[in-house]
């Protein structure tokens, strides 16, 4: 039977969406070659029970053309039409490249200079392809280079502007005023006609809308729309880091109408509930025991824990309680309809643009201590090793006993109630029950610990960093970040609870938004086993994740950790909204779902309205899910507007993963833009300690400076030699390392190294340096390698941990200190890379 008849349709029901992104992922990998569907099932680790789904998968991705299945049954990505549409990425010598909206076998396209007509990088644009020999299609002038598979395109018409408003500094040129833009979307100076008109100077960092774009030799024209102060001043640069990523800062009067309304609404059954001493359609929990850990500045407390242990039985019962958002915010209501726009509440340094207004926000979704407030609790029965053996859910209304920060709450873990006190927020008064459930919820965060461990949750020991500012914003200092176990204590319960309640519905097969982490590619992870091998460390030819944990648990402390850490990291994908039931490759979670921080999260909004949506159907969590009601439960709840279709899951979750990554960038642009002020005020010239981060395929180098956690280049073609004289370097693709042609000094992933500051570009934050030392290589790549099964090749043995982002003092954005670094631990609260 042919491969195409055997791909039929085997059933009408959805097929999960699991396997679908997973298959292109796999066939978009650069080191990808054409194999056969159950070869990529293999690689793909399909098992048995999932065969069918996967096969239909395959058929429906052939069917809309997202895969082709060849005559010789192999599987390949679509070849590029004559004509495509994509987001066009510029470089700084102005080339680009092409995203197209699906892969093709030939990857992004390169689009050569003087091709791109008049788009700026982030336009949505329309490419002839043009395939080498087809000279009929080439712009006036020699033909250009192409890419290695012999095509390149050639811009017919920008589509649509990925952005038309920019931010940057009035400067004047003789009788010319132009703006020099922030960042690296446009890098040509945009004319100014009418400089005054909002009594601009210079020197003055502007607001501009473009209204007419470089094209031919000629500068893009701009006027100004906003003045925003002096460049430079740190309040200044935020207000345009926030003009630039088109953050949503100012709420609209209904929305803020409607919060103010929602909390009169709440005080007044506050004292409805006072006067009648019952609590409807609510559990109430104000006489429980539950407190809070955050940072000392944080405001809005939008989680709380409980923890008992049963004498009889050894069980623990968590319960982590969620701020009650959606009680408070009407669903499709213009509140809703601006927390949705936003997605995620902004933190950038010293300032947070949150996700609702401030009344909500800080005020009654805050579980601030001693006040009763509205929420959602899960509650999770575990044992005594970890497993979870019961678990539900309830509308609940408490009152936080104790608030607590990060290192006061370890102090007292630690029985030194004297220097706790030093770091409260509060009365510093502690009573025994307080120290007794901190010490339990100590003891129950290592034991989930050592479950997901040996579960296999990838952890990365990476360096992070807090940025120091002085009172006006500027950046004066680093120092490394406060490693109290607090943090992952934290860590661990919430994602229990995120779990627990992906769980629930998995169980029910209720429709959710969920946070996936989906595996790495077949590709990606081969690179690590290559790159495994030169440190001499053997790793199978199909590593699992608990592989994967094993090297990193054998390499902790050795030369090659930083370098093998790095190559893990670069190998992960990034966690994303979908309702794919993926599940959560670092996590090693099948189901996963974010509900602890819905004050800063829409996704987490949208979970919440589906537990409420289910609390309404079983006497707020009384009843049971399982037996003959389970069916009718489902049929109820797919019915109920509260709970969104699949269809509608995938905008949301594509809408809410791209907002994220706008504020993650916004983010890091303006923590890089503060950070390389000060290096150029005070440190130009200097030299420091480094570590290389990664090597481009152009022979570009990047080396983070160890003090502030910053990447800069180091452009190989002026790169020196061990003996300090200009070498030639190539890669030597075995390692990935570089070696000089002539001296013989070589570098490499994870290598330590010295560094000169050489140039900074404020404007387009990018600095270069120039390698001054050579350290000790991570990795040593002499001689014959060792395969898997040479002598010489350790084995890894078996390990585990976590991998999340890990927050800023625990929520980030909520400091006077800012965590700066590499993606390594869990995100509490807020948009993780990984989480």
């Amino acid at each position: 039977m042919s491969l195409r008849r055997a791909l039929q349709p085997l059933y009408t029901a959805p097929v999960p969406l699991r396997f679908k992104s997973r298959i292109l992922d796999h066939l978009a990998h650069r080191n990808y070659l054409p194999i056969y569907v159950h070869d990529v099932a293999r690689q793909l680790r399909v098992g048995e029970l999932d065969g069918a789904a996967f096969d239909e998968a395959v058929r429906q991705l052939s069917e809309e053309g997202l895969l082709n299945i060849g005559k010789d049954e192999k599987l390949r990505l679509p070849q590029l039409p004559e004509e495509v549409e994509g987001i066009i990425k510029l470089t700084p010598r102005g080339m680009g490249f092409l995203k197209t909206d699906i892969d093709y076998r030939e990857g992004d396209l390169f689009i050569p200079a003087g091709e791109t007509k008049d788009a700026v990088s982030g336009d949505r644009v329309r490419v002839r392809v043009v395939r080498r020999g087809d000279r009929t299609n080439y712009s006036a002038g020699p033909a250009p280079s192409v890419s290695r598979d012999n095509t390149f395109g050639r811009v017919l018409e920008v589509l649509v502007r990925g952005q038309s408003r920019f931010a940057g500094e009035l400067v004047q040129r003789g009788r010319e005023w132009i703006v020099e833009p922030d960042g690296r979307t446009i890098r040509e100076p945009i004319v100014i006609r009418d400089p005054h008109a909002k009594n601009a100077k210079a020197g003055d960092k502007v607001v501009i809308d473009i209204i007419t774009w470089p094209e031919s030799g000629m500068l893009a024209e701009g006027v100004i729309v906003e003045v925003l102060g002096e460049a430079g001043r740190p309040d200044v640069e935020t207000k345009a880091t926030i003009a630039t990523y088109m953050i949503r800062e100012v709420f609209p009067p209904e929305a803020l109408d409607q919060a103010r309304e929602a909390a009169v609404s709440f005080d007044n059954a506050v004292r409805a509930a006072a006067s009648s001493g019952a609590w409807s359609d609510r559990t109430d929990l104000t006489g429980a025991f539950i407190f809070t850990i955050d940072p000392p500045d944080a405001k809005d407390f939008d989680d709380a824990i409980s923890i008992t242990l049963d004498p009889l039985s050894g069980y623990y019962e968590l319960g982590v309680h969620i701020a009650d958002v959606a009680h408070f915010v009407e669903q499709d209501s213009a509140l809703d309809l601006e927390a949705l726009a936003r997605a995620t509440s902004v933190y950038l340094p010293r300032y947070t643009v949150p996700m609702l207004p401030e009344t909500l926000s800080n005020g009654v979704c805050s579980l601030q201590e001693g006040v009763a407030r509205f929420t959602l609790s899960a509650f999770i029965t575990i044992d005594g090793v970890g497993k979870v053996v019961g678990q539900r859910l309830a509308r609940s209304v408490i009152r936080s006993s104790k608030r607590l920060t990060y290192i006061e709450a370890q102090k007292l873990i630690e029985g030194k109630p004297e220097d706790a006190r030093a770091h409260a927020k509060t009365d510093g008064v502690y009573s025994e029950e307080l120290i007794e459930t901190l010490t339990r919820a100590n003891t129950l965060a290592k034991i989930i610990r050592a479950r997901r461990q040996k579960d296999g949750m990838i952890h990365l020991e990476l360096p992070v960093v807090e940025l120091i500012y002085d009172a006006d914003g500027h950046v004066i200092d680093a120092v490394p970040e406060d490693s109290s176990f607090t943090h992952t204590l934290i860590e661990m319960l919430m994602v229990e609870a995120n779990e627990a309640v992906a769980r629930t519905f998995s169980g029910l097969e209720a429709p959710l938004l969920r946070r996936i982490h989906p595996d790495p590619t077949f590709g990606d992870i081969e690179e690590v086993r290559q790159f495994a091998r030169l440190a001499k460390w053997r790793l199978p030819d199909e590593p699992t994740r608990k592989d994967l944990q094993a090297l990193l648990d054998a390499t902790r402390g050795s030369p090659a950790s930083r370098a093998i850490h790095f190559s893990v990291l670069r190998c992960m994908s990034k966690a994303v909204y979908s309702p794919a039931l993926v599940g959560h490759y670092a996590l090693a979670s099948e189901h996963y779902a974010h509900f602890t921080s819905p004050i800063r999260r829409y996704p987490d909004l949208l979970v919440h309205r589906v537990a409420h949506a289910l609390l309404d159907l079983t006497n707020n969590g009384a009843s049971s899910l399982g037996g003959k009601k389970r069916r009718a439960l489902t049929r109820q709840l797919n019915d109920d507007p509260r709970v969104r279709d699949e269809t509608k899951l995938i905008e949301l979750g594509r809408h809410a993963s791209e907002r994220e990554v706008a504020a993650d960038h916004a983010e890091k642009d303006l923590r890089t833009f503060l950070v390389l002020q000060l290096l150029h005020e005070k440190h130009m010239g200097d030299e420091f300690d480094g570590t290389v981060t990664g090597i481009m395929p152009n022979g570009n180098i990047f080396v983070s400076i160890d003090r502030y956690l910053v990447d800069g280049a180091v452009k190989s073609r002026d790169m020196k030699g061990g003996d300090r004289r200009i070498d030639r370097w190539t890669t030597e693709p075995r390692s990935g390392r570089m070696f000089a042609s002539r001296s013989g000094a070589s570098i490499g992933l994870g290598d330590r190294v010295k560094v000169r500051i050489a140039t900074i570009d404020l404007r387009g934050r990018q600095w270069e340096l120039e390698i001054t030392k050579f350290g000790r290589a991570a990795i040593e790549v002499a001689g014959e390698l060792p395969v898997s099964g040479d002598a010489g090749a350790r084995r890894v043995g078996e390990g585990g941990g976590y991998f999340e982002p890990r927050p800023r003092d625990g929520k980030p954005g909520k400091t006077g200190r800012d965590k700066l670094g590499h993606k390594s631990g869990f995100k509490k609260g807020r948009r993780g890379r990984m989480n």
